[in-house]
């Protein structure tokens, strides 16, 4: 088969299967808790070294799973456990198992044809009847998924549903392996795996060779990968036995989660990714096999306890048989008695009676024949009781044949006990020294990165001074190589132009003293223009300063025009009002008390209250003006849209927490002669030399800056 091995998890156990006819399982121990432990010692597949890699060829043939339950063709433990099997419980297993298959008939479906055959021809040889489509007289249906209509008959049916690799393991171990016993035997809900086990990277270590193997595939066949060691992409890590170097390995990590093969045995049953914080999965492989042998030790133990009182119930009911026997003896013993005294009687009466002798002699045959009946009784009897009391004895030697193994028991499982404490401990202890280590090894590390650091930052320093020196002996290298050139140019004159030569000399310590000088130019002069950047910059802030201002003068001054020009209306409007001809038919005058004014309105007979708010509501903003408090606390009159919309944005500009507007009264702007005030003439004088401080002139911000922002204020 050249498919890898497929797995699925066993059918929910709401499915009754019902018994199977009379099939008998051989000798084996099977694990409810779906061991991965090697029990059979005949098996024919050799088991290597822990740790070593298992190599799937295209010849390693495929072995897919199937639909099992535990109680599949009610398997059965024979003989006390524990008990090593003579040649005649092999041949016995031998002969159970090819009558199992004898008696089977079997549905091979949903397999490819070339798989199928090969399927066929195996359970062939074991002696079963084969068919290629599932009908009411199959035992079973061996198919690698869960679907098709063939395998939804068998499971409405309640056949045993089971999968090619349940096939192979009962020809390798020539025993009918229980069908519930791995996960192995169960088919896959679907061939795309498990949805998110792609990403997943597993290790195995710790494990023999099929168990490794049986691992791989259920691996494989959920869909995820099979990692060969631990390294960077390694998600997880199912192992066996704590200690190991890839144990210590992902455990330093941080980042793999170590569990054991009941977490991917169960994610295959489920299919879907379970939790790896399980207590259950958390484990090492080594203690759940520890605690299924516990587990095994005390089933043995209740099963002998069980036996044991099964003994003793039959002790008690042979001795009550053997009492009840020799009840029957005594009485029949009586009987004879009786009978060897009525013939005795009888035979005084034959002496008294000779004319009745012939009566009389039929009469002793007769007693003589019962009298024989009753002695073959006793003998039967006899035999019984001898019989019942040698069953009696081997009751008793296999009961103290089973205490013994029984105490045998408790010693092994209070060694095992022990030997897995001291075992978890001493790993335990290793543990946390392996732990300390890696911490002492990850400061160490801190240190050498500090360190490391440092000196990188040391090196990068002394690079850069190395590379202004380069710099500048690459400078003085051209102009030395310049002057060599000179030289090399003046040497063929050198005794004639021995004068010339010193004066160039001189002119290069010149050149070389004003080169220092410009450089000491350059550096004022950088210094300089940098006093004269600053200078632009605060002269540029000066000039922004000073434009701002000009704008709000500016502002002030339109603001001031637009005063004037109101109170200017003012005058006007004073001067030319006289109170209307009252019209009685057209309008109704109105007089409007406000705080320190009177207004003359008009409203039609038939105004409504909308209409008077309106009307009432003009009055008062022409009495009263909206003003805008900027950022310098200068108040801004709004007059306008663009006005709202200017104070709008200096509010944004200058990010405040909110917009201030102020009412302001107008009449307070007007000295008090247009307007029609209520006090006396004398508050009028009164408050004279307030009018004049909040004259005109004030009223720019920058001439007077700080009584303006305090009449502000009051304002």
């Amino acid at each position: 088969h050249r498919h890898c091995r497929a797995t699925r998890r066993p059918m929910s156990s709401d499915y009754a299967f019902p018994p199977p006819p009379s099939f008998t399982e051989s000798d084996s121990e099977h694990d409810d808790d779906g061991s991965w432990r090697e029990r059979d010692s005949g098996d024919a597949r050799a088991a290597v070294s822990d740790g070593e890699d298992v190599e799937f060829t295209a010849g390693t043939a495929q072995r897919l799973s199937g639909n099992s339950t535990a109680d599949a063709f009610g398997a059965s433990v024979r003989g006390a456990r524990g008990i090593r099997r003579g040649p005649r419980d092999v041949n016995d297993d031998d002969d159970a198992f090819t009558s199992y298959f004898a008696r089977a008939r079997i549905a091979v479906c949903e397999y490819a044809r070339e798989d199928a055959e090969e399927i066929a021809r195996e359970l062939r040889a074991l002696g079963a009847r084969v068919t290629d489509a599932y009908d009411a007289t199959c035992t079973h249906v061996v198919t690698p998924f869960k679907r098709g209509d063939d395998y939804l008959s068998a499971v409405e049916d309640g056949k045993i549903v089971v999968s090619y690799a349940w096939i192979e393991d009962c020809v390798a171990q020539r025993r009918v392996v229980d069908a519930g016993e791995k996960a192995l035997y169960a088919p896959l809900t679907s061939a795309n795996g498990v949805r998110g086990f792609d990403a997943l990277f597993i290790a195995v270590d710790g494990y023999a060779a099929q168990e490794k193997a049986d691992i791989i595939e259920l691996i494989e066949a959920s869909g995820g990968t099979f990692a060969t060691s631990v390294d960077d992409r390694t998600t997880h890590l199912v192992c066996y036995r704590a200690g190991s170097e890839t144990y210590a390995r992902a455990l330093t990590s941080g980042r793999v989660a170590i569990v054991n093969h009941a977490w991917i045995e169960d994610c295959v049953r489920e299919w879907a990714i379970l939790p790896t914080r399980d207590v259950k999965y958390t484990k090492m492989g080594v203690e759940l096999d520890y605690e299924r042998d516990l587990e095994r030790e005390r089933r043995a133990r209740v099963d002998a306890e069980h036996e044991l009182d099964v003994e003793e119930r039959r002790a008690v009911s042979l001795q009550e048989l053997l009492d009840a026997e020799e009840r029957e003896r005594e009485d029949l013993q009586n009987q004879l008695n009786d009978s060897e005294s009525q013939r005795m009687a009888l035979r005084d009466m034959l002496e008294g009676e000779a004319d009745n002798r012939e009566g009389v002699h039929e009469q002793f045959l007769r007693t003589r024949g019962d009298v024989e009946e009753l002695q073959r009784l006793l003998r039967q009897s006899e035999a019984s009781r001898s019989e019942q009391e040698s069953r009696i004895v081997q009751g008793e030697e296999e009961r103290r044949s089973l205490l013994r193994q029984l105490e045998q028991t408790r010693g092994l499982q209070t060694n095992l006990q022990t030997q897995f404490t001291h075992s978890r401990q001493d790993l335990l202890t290793q543990l946390e020294q392996r732990l300390q280590q890696i911490e002492e090894t990850r400061s160490e590390l801190a240190e050498e990165r500090r360190a490391h650091a440092e000196t990188r930052a040391l090196l990068d320093n002394e690079r850069q001074i190395q590379f202004t020196a380069h710099e500048k002996i690459r400078v003085a290298e051209k102009e030395s190589k310049n002057a060599r050139d000179l030289l090399s140019s003046e040497t063929r004159e050198k005794t004639a132009l021995q004068k010339q030569l010193d004066a160039e000399r001189k002119s290069r310590l010149h050149i070389l003293s004003d080169f220092d000088n410009e450089r000491k130019q350059r550096e004022h002069l950088i210094k300089q223009l940098e006093a004269e950047q600053k200078l632009r910059q605060s002269l540029q802030q000066a000039v922004s300063a000073k434009e701002e201002l000009r704008v709000r003068a500016e502002e002030e001054i339109q603001r001031l025009n637009e005063d004037i020009q109101e109170m200017m209306d003012e005058i006007d409007r004073l001067k030319t009002f006289e109170p209307p001809e009252v019209d009685e038919t057209e309008k109704i005058q109105v007089k409007l008390f406000l705080d320190e004014d009177i207004r003359f309105m008009e409203i039609d007979p038939d105004v409504s209250f909308e209409e008077l708010v309106i009307a009432v509501g003009k009055v008062f903003i022409e009495s009263y003006s909206i003003k805008y408090e900027d950022s310098d606390k200068h108040h801004i009159t709004l007059r306008s849209t663009d006005d709202v919309r200017i104070a709008c944005r200096q509010h944004a500009k200058h990010d405040a927490a909110y917009l201030k507007l102020l009412l302001d009264k107008a009449a307070e702007r007007k000295t008090g002669l247009f307007s029609m005030r209520r006090k006396k003439v004398t508050e009028d004088a009164g408050d004279d030399g307030k009018k004049k401080g909040g004259g005109f002139m004030s009223r720019i911000p920058f001439l007077n800056k700080g009584k303006g922002g305090d009449d502000d204020d009051d304002e």
